[in-house]
């Protein structure tokens, strides 16, 4: 049933987006102002451009939905994007701080591995804190909806840098890897491999007051600890990974900046894996391309163990010798032979940097977070949250990172290989670790539980169906694309033992 201007007017009194009054006043300067008054569209658009309401917040109140604007503290005002598995939000926090918030959907917190991943993904990026990685503040829970709250970033990703560009210049190309690798060097520090290191997964903010040269003075974060593991899992006892992560014969990462290592066990790679990927980062930005395109991923994978990359002057005569050496051991398919941490690799790059790039600053560098920043450290939460829902504060850092798995220092001219890493434990023993996080927690009885809303719900419908007739090419190519996927299937595991053989 459709809904009429005043069916709108009252999910929004309902939605508490406005105080009553304010939303009172809008509604009769509305009637003071339209020439239609009871046309619905007009009325939602006439409330975004006056600033009411956001057009996200629009879109859900003209399609009937009144309860999935706050989350405790927070109110959302826009989706930003979907991951893997879950949705990430914009949000308002109560003293005015703009965050992101990382809200995993019902359907998927019935599962209790996704669950389990989810929250310890969280837990893994709340002991994070440097200004070359994504701030991760808060984990929580309101309502039945679990969710980690983050830096609300304002820029591009690489990937849609290269995607505009095409490839960088060495200045620029060498800045952003340079302050990848001090943030990769962090995320060693706390005993993490990030495993999916990518253009998608570093974001290029831009200088305040913006200006036209390209991204000489961005700030560089690296995103997206999904797939990240922690080396002290094994060594310590903590947690065990979902073993469907870590199948054998799944690749976990991208194949286009992948370790040869880490295609054969994803589970074995170190922190000299995602030196390689970033090393693939490095080439792509300044090749125009990867270091090995291939359409088939196992052809890829075989060229990355196998195949040294063409020489980077053949795509770009202005990258300096020493800048191909660097990238030399930074792809060196031997781990043994690449910069053992991400700190020394940092400093080889840092003879290529421009003279005036300025040193990054994280979130607490910014005067408007310093108030949520000290909410969030006090034992004071201010408003008491709505029945049934949870705040959790930010995790304290530990008084002293675990030690790194690698361990060694090399001269200025050349990298030493790294000592060996420890022993991985038992399979066995590892397989019979349990713990609470793996269990999905029980679900609150119906009658504590605070209003429920679906954050699958919260994408606005798109402007107009879409509609396709098919032509007889069109139905040959599905026939055939349809094939493919069936002998992907028949064949997969034959592929994946015919990689594992080869390496």
């Amino acid at each position: 049933m459709d809904l009429s201007v005043q069916n709108v007017y009252g999910l929004l009194l309902r939605s508490r987006l406005l105080s009553a009054e304010d939303a009172r006043g809008m509604f009769e300067r509305w009637h003071a102002q339209a020439k239609d008054a009871e046309n619905v569209a007009d009325f939602s658009r006439w409330m975004v451009a006056g600033g009411y309401l956001t057009d996200y917040q629009a879109t859900l109140l003209i399609r009937g939905h009144a309860d999935c604007f706050f989350l405790n503290q927070y109110k959302i005002v826009d989706r930003l994007g979907k991951g893997r598995m879950a949705g990430v939000y914009k949000a308002i926090h109560r003293l005015g701080q703009v965050v992101a918030v990382k809200i995993l959907p019902p359907s998927k917190a019935k599962d209790a591995h996704l669950l389990a991943r989810f929250q310890r993904e969280s837990r893994l990026a709340l002991k994070l804190k440097h200004p070359n990685v994504v701030r991760a503040f808060q984990v929580g829970e309101g309502g039945g909806l679990h969710y980690l709250v983050m830096e609300c970033l304002e820029g591009e990703t690489l990937a849609e840098v290269l995607q505009r560009r095409g490839k960088l210049p060495p200045t620029e190309a060498v800045r952003i890897a340079y302050q990848a690798f001090l943030g990769l060097q962090h995320v060693h520090e706390q005993g993490f491999v990030h495993r999916d290191l990518k253009p998608a997964n570093l974001m290029v903010l831009p200088a305040p007051g913006g200006g036209a040269d390209g991204t000489r003075h961005s700030l560089v974060k690296i995103l997206d600890m999904s797939l990240a593991r922690t080396l002290s899992d094994e060594e310590e006892g903590g947690e065990e990974e979902d073993p469907r992560l870590t199948t054998e014969g799944t690749l976990l990462g991208t194949p286009d900046y992948m370790a040869p290592e880490q295609a054969r066990d994803a589970h074995a790679a170190d922190v000299r894996a995602d030196i390689y990927s970033l090393g693939c980062v490095l080439y792509h930005m300044l090749a125009g391309q990867t270091p090995f395109p291939d359409s088939n991923i196992i052809s890829q994978m075989i060229r990355h163990a196998s195949e040294a990359p063409k020489p980077l002057k053949e795509f770009t005569p202005s990258v300096p010798d020493g800048l191909q050496q660097i990238m030399n051991w930074l792809l060196a398919k031997d781990p043994a032979k690449r910069y053992p941490t991400p700190e020394r690799a940092a400093q080889a790059l840092q003879v290529f940097l421009a003279a005036g790039d300025e040193a990054a600053s994280g979130p607490e560098a910014d005067p408007n977070m310093r108030s949520f920043l000290t909410w969030l450290e006090s034992d004071e939460e201010g408003p008491a949250p709505a029945a049934g829902s949870t705040v959790v504060p930010s995790a304290k850092p530990s008084a002293a990172p675990p030690k790194s798995a690698i361990k060694g220092s090399v001269p200025a001219a050349k990298p030493a290989a790294p000592t060996k890493s420890s022993t991985r434990p038992d399979a066995e023993r590892r397989r019979a670790k349990r713990t609470k996080a793996d269990e999905a927690p029980e679900a609150a009885p119906a009658a504590d539980r605070a209003p429920e809303f679906d954050v699958e719900l919260l994408t606005p419908p798109s402007a107009a169906p879409v509609s396709a007739s098919l032509t007889r090419r069109d139905c040959v190519m599905f026939g055939l694309g349809a094939g493919s996927v069936l002998l992907a299937i028949l064949f997969g595991g034959l592929m994946a033992l015919l990689v594992r053989s080869f390496f």
